[in-house]
């Protein structure tokens, strides 16, 4: 009985601490907008300068006025070592928890796309993005992970999870097919989950949607 209540505390903590992540990123949005709108700057439009500014200006900046400083946040870590020097992937930020700093394969992963409402890209979000965590390229430790899109051009958001949604749910591996779930928007984000099986088991994705429109 105690292994077993164990074992719900320990999966209650994770839950926690998953969506104290959340709550962050989507706080972060929120200020990057607010902060460029009001200094009247304008972000890159690049995958990679947006979450090195997001990282680097904001994340890692702010961790102590948001109580984060119990989490680590590294961009561009190699993943999934193969042997002979090679991995087979490489994570836009990775999150580790200080609670679990002694176990080398506990960590979050944060994958970034941009995203403008064409079908290219949104077809390399499920194809580059998605996939990479239902095909077992990027772990799960936790099981779950976060994509995050920048969107860079003013769009229906939610129509746009809709498209997303019918591309990986037409794929050929029934592992990609999955249905999105709001659980919240704001002026800046919408937030939505979604449940994929997958080969060893199951994994929770939330994709969160930040509209940078205004400030790219």
């Amino acid at each position: 009985m105690s292994g077993m209540l164990s074992r719900s505390i320990l999966r209650a903590l994770y839950r926690a601490n998953f969506e104290k992540i959340i709550t962050y990123i989507l706080d972060i949005c929120d200020l990057i907008v607010e902060d460029y709108e009001k200094k009247q700057l304008k972000l890159p439009n690049d995958e990679n300068k947006i979450r090195s500014i997001m990282l680097e200006e904001y994340m890692n900046k702010y961790k102590d006025v948001h109580g984060m400083s119990g989490y680590k946040f590294e961009p561009e870590v190699p993943e999934n070592y193969v042997g002979g020097g090679q991995h087979i992937g490489r994570v836009d930020i990775r999150i580790l928890l200080k609670s679990d700093f002694e176990k080398d394969d506990a960590y979050y992963i944060v994958e970034c796309k941009r995203i403008d409402g064409s079908s290219d890209l949104n077809k390399k979000y499920v194809k580059e993005g998605v996939a990479r965590f239902v095909t077992e390229k990027y772990s799960s430790y936790y099981g779950r992970n976060i994509m995050l899109a920048f969107v860079v051009k003013k769009i229906d958001i939610s129509a746009n999870a809709k498209l997303i949604e019918g591309i990986q749910n037409a794929d050929s591996n029934e592992h990609m097919y999955g249905d999105f779930e709001l659980v919240n928007s704001g002026r800046v984000t919408e937030n939505y989950k979604c449940l994929y099986q997958i080969q060893s088991g199951k994994v929770e994705l939330r994709h969160i949607f930040s509209d940078y429109s205004s400030i790219i």
